[in-house]
């Protein structure tokens, strides 16, 4: 469902803080995160955001240690560095519920390469990724690069950053997630198929 059609609201914000702390746990497992790196975000109703806070370990967050973002309002202290982006483009695109940015490994390498993920190599591309965008390589945590986020998840919802990882946009935090674990399946499919080179 939209977030619009979801509804969610402020009594949500236990579940919605339980599934971020999931994430979290998942991203690491799969290697798409290390350490404190990647931020996680999610709407809560119309007007505000839970953000992963800066310095945490995706992989042991806490429900209490996320911080709840407004739409209108900079980002507070202790919130992700990378939270100016994740509010931008909620603030842009309303029918956007959640996002993920992770540092995928196989993303990065192409990246390096000056490629991004095909959606055509895989059906789980076509349908969870049909298009992937990407931004230039602009200073971490600025206004610049969370512009370019913006504007890019506007056109695709998945975007590779260059020497910075990826962010993918879902109408859930589910559908975020899957759709940054099939940029990594679709970048390491190109990988496997060029030998390691594209």
């Amino acid at each position: 469902m939209r977030v619009g059609e979801t509804g969610e609201t402020a009594s949500s914000e236990p579940r919605l803080r339980a599934e971020i702390v999931a994430a979290g746990a998942s991203l690491t497992r799969l290697g798409l995160i290390r350490g404190a790196e990647g931020n996680i975000s999610v709407r809560v109703g119309p007007a505000s955001v839970l953000v992963t806070p800066s310095g945490w370990a995706k992989g042991r967050l806490q429900g209490a240690c996320l911080v709840l973002c407004h739409l209108d309002a900079e980002p507070p202290r202790g919130a992700s560095s990378e939270a100016l982006a994740h509010l931008l483009t909620y603030q842009r695109h309303p029918l956007i519920a959640a996002l993920v940015h992770a540092h995928p490994p196989g993303v990065l390498a192409l990246a390096t390469r000056g490629a991004i993920p095909d959606p055509e190599l895989l059906k789980e591309g076509r349908l969870l990724v049909p298009r992937v965008a990407r931004v230039p390589a602009l200073a971490p945590g600025s206004r610049e690069l969370a512009e370019e986020c913006a504007v890019a998840l506007g056109r695709a919802p998945a975007v590779v950053m260059a020497r910075h990882g990826a962010i993918t946009a879902g109408s859930s935090l589910r559908e975020a997630l899957q759709r940054m674990e099939v940029l990594e399946l679709l970048a390491q499919t190109a990988l496997s198929a060029h030998g390691g080179r594209v």
